[in-house]
């Protein structure tokens, strides 16, 4: 029996189990697509609790699982009878259910066929409407086995896919066809219809051409006549056999499975392909092995869904490892198979990359002239001048050696060339990566190969390690950004087509890994020159900007990760330096609720609120029209440390700035407040107070973060 998942769903079972029993259902189909079992498995799962508690049922514990050619739910110890509780319809209207002789009408009749009632249950109810008939049902309990078949029935239907089909003429569509129904209650039969198929007591074993019948008497029965066939339905159990087959092949080889069949998805989609894993080791002729590594796997991978072997030091050996659903009866048969039709693609694949290399770097990256970027932003070529140009700016953000700058510019002018080769279009998950691989082989620095490499990372886990790698990243995910916005194409909560959500969380996630100034105000200022489809889109920018700024909401944050108010606290702050920005956000996070974090945003809210009902922008601070002696304390307190926090907020000294600015005013803030009146008659002497409080508060908010918006200001419930 399978493992119990840890997300199935308890509840609570109301008296006495003893005629409670399991249920069994399966839907059985032909070859399911692998991307599609995990979300189906799900469904099953999450469509099949809210369905049976919408009917009220009570059971122990509800789980799904899947293979390619089925669908199962189990429901243990589900209760056999149920209470339905009493209840009110409202139905039509007085004057509507019955006639003036008081006898019921079509309408009153036809609403409870509809609901199941009679007229002794109706009763008349008084509403702001009028009188209406009511239908009062009472509790009943209600036979679980009686409202099985017409459940399962809409569970089946509530499994939804991304493509669905029909297969004969019945309305009904699937994935694939459906070829049987196993459902059991018991020992009971559950009457259960798709389409002209009904369920019955049997499933089936095997291959596709012939299955085996097998009968199944019990739910309980139903996994161990599973298991002696070598089939492990629950996927976990299957990836963990599967990966157990691979380990156990590499090492008679004297080798280990690369590890990017698990950090690139293989073992996941050969979970979802197989319900009956059996491995086996295929050969490789030695040729191909002076292919690149990602070439190799990618060959393996795409065509054959093999997984590598390697020695313990990573270098590939001649071997593969194939896993089949079930052992066939000729396996050498298969396994040569597997050999002539792999061999034969990295034949191919080794004449691409002979072909490729034949020709320069440099005469790619003019043919990617004819690949379009987009239809009003120009084509790749353009898109690589647009780079080289704008990586000047980051060189100058970043302080970059003159090496650094020409090695980065270089990158840039090649960093789309790989397009073009005939690798990437077979293969166009290697595009960068054999970027990379062109650019060393014709004799580019280690630098420039590296950089171009890694421009499109972060992807599935992995990031750009170099510096100048992390910098053309930047680079093309901005281009990409402004681009579409320029060009008025935008994201939204549900519509991404192009992947501009992960471009902007790219360069958040990158950026964090320079810790260098990123001033994106600057990099708009140096690319809009650059593209002529975005003149005057001032607008534009500054929504992207927006945009990426709103991704810190979900920037995967060291711990401590910095709080929503922390972070809307920043961003209400003027300034374009993304880095900046995230520097501010961690100092404040780490002083947590300390008090000089208190005492600092309670100077920001108290000068803030006494602003928000200015009529007019504050002057400067006149010093002789300072009266009392609360406001020039307070002035004295402003010119005393007004150059030291500007200091320390220049340094990055955040927490420091933050712990000065509220030790230097919250006292003599109060005590103003306590006695001086703001918002006096002359109008003079009251924009100078206004004009003070305007410098208090923007010594800190133009800097680092409008502490006003802080929780922490926020009244404790029950407290005063």
């Amino acid at each position: 029996m399978p493992s119990r998942n840890p997300k199935a769903r308890r509840a609570p079972r109301r008296g006495s189990t003893a005629r409670a029993a399991d249920l069994l259902f399966e839907i059985g189909t032909e070859e399911l697509p692998a991307a599609y079992l995990p979300d189906a498995v799900e469904q099953l799962r999450r469509e099949g609790e809210r369905l049976f508690q919408e009917a009220g049922l009570r059971c122990a514990a509800m789980e799904a699982f899947g293979t390619p050619r089925r669908l199962v739910l189990r429901i243990n110890q589900l209760e056999a009878t149920h209470t339905l509780p009493a209840e009110e319809i409202r139905g039509p209207s007085k004057q509507a259910a019955f006639t003036p002789e008081g006898e019921p009408t079509a309408a009153l009749k036809g609403f409870l066929r509809s609901r199941g009632g009679t007229v002794p249950q109706v009763k008349l109810t008084q509403t702001d409407k009028g009188e209406y008939v009511y239908l009062v049902k009472p509790t009943q309990q209600r036979q679980t086995a009686a409202v099985l078949p017409k459940l399962l029935e809409q569970l089946l239907g509530r499994v939804r896919f991304p493509k669905t089909m029909r297969w004969d003429d019945s309305a009904l569509r699937f994935a694939r066809p459906i070829r049987w129904l196993l459902a059991l209650y018991g020992a009971r039969l559950v009457p259960v219809s798709a389409g002209r198929l009904r369920s019955g007591r049997t499933t089936l074993i095997g291959g596709p051409i012939r299955p085996r019948k097998t009968a199944i008497a019990m739910p309980g029965r139903f996994w161990s006549a599973l298991a002696k066939q070598g089939i492990v339905l629950d996927e976990r159990r299957r990836r963990r056999r599967i990966e157990e087959l691979v380990a156990t092949a590499a090492a008679q080889h004297r080798g280990m499975p690369a590890p990017e069949a698990t950090t690139h998805g293989l073992l996941e989609e050969i979970t979802n392909l197989v319900e009956r894993p059996v491995a086996f080791v295929g050969h490789v002729d030695p040729k191909y092995l002076a292919l690149p590594r990602e070439v190799l796997l990618a060959s393996m991978g795409k065509y054959q869904r093999v997984v590598a072997i390697q020695t313990r030091a990573g270098t590939l050996l001649p071997q593969f490892i194939g896993v089949l659903d079930g052992a066939p009866k000729k396996l050498h048969a298969v396994q040569r198979m597997y050999e002539h039709i792999l061999n034969a693609r990295l034949q191919d694949s080794l004449l691409f990359w002979e072909q490729d290399r034949a020709r320069s770097l440099a005469t790619m990256s003019q043919e990617a002239a004819g690949v379009t970027f987009h239809e009003k932003a120009g084509t790749m070529a353009q898109k690589q001048e647009r780079l080289a140009k704008l990586s000047g700016t980051l060189a100058r953000l970043w302080s970059l050696s003159p090496q650094e700058t020409d090695d980065l510019r270089q990158a840039c002018q090649w960093s789309k060339a790989d397009l073009v080769s005939t690798m990437v279009k077979e293969f166009p998950t290697l595009q960068g990566i054999m970027g990379k691989h062109y650019a060393a082989a014709g004799g580019a620095s280690a630098a420039v190969a590296e950089a171009i490499g890694e421009h499109y990372l972060p992807l599935a886990g992995a990031a750009p390690q170099t510096l100048l790698g992390r910098a053309l990243a930047i680079l093309d995910k901005y281009d990409t950004l402004a681009s579409y916005f320029a060009v008025g194409i935008e994201p939204t909560g549900d519509q991404d087509p192009f992947g501009l959500r992960r471009a902007a969380q790219g360069i958040v996630e990158v950026a964090w890994l320079v810790r260098r100034p990123l001033s994106l105000a600057q990099l708009f200022t140096d690319w809009q020159p650059l593209a002529p489809f975005a003149q005057g889109k001032a607008a534009a920018a500054e929504r992207m900007h927006r945009y990426i700024f709103e991704r810190l909401s979900t920037f995967a944050w060291p711990h401590p990760t910095p709080r929503r108010d922390v972070i809307a606290a920043v961003l209400a702050s003027p300034g374009q330096d993304l880095v900046n920005a995230m520097e501010r956000m961690v100092a404040l996070q780490a002083l947590g609720q300390k008090p000089e974090l208190v005492q600092a945003a309670k100077v920001v809210e108290r000068t803030h609120n006494i602003l928000k009902s200015a009529k007019t922008q504050p002057s400067s601070v006149n010093p002789s029209l300072l009266q009392e002696s609360p406001e020039r304390a307070l002035w004295e307190r402003y010119e005393t440390h007004k150059d030291r926090i500007t200091q320390l907020i220049g340094a990055g000294s955040y927490a420091e700035a933050t712990t000065l600015y509220g030790q230097a005013f919250f006292e003599p803030l109060h005590d103003f407040f306590d006695r001086v009146m703001v918002n006096v008659p002359d109008g003079a002497l009251q924009q100078n107070r206004l004009a003070l409080m305007h410098a208090i508060k923007v010594l800190y908010t133009e800097r680092v973060a409008d502490l006003s918006q802080l929780e922490l200001l926020q009244p404790t419930p029950g407290k005063d």
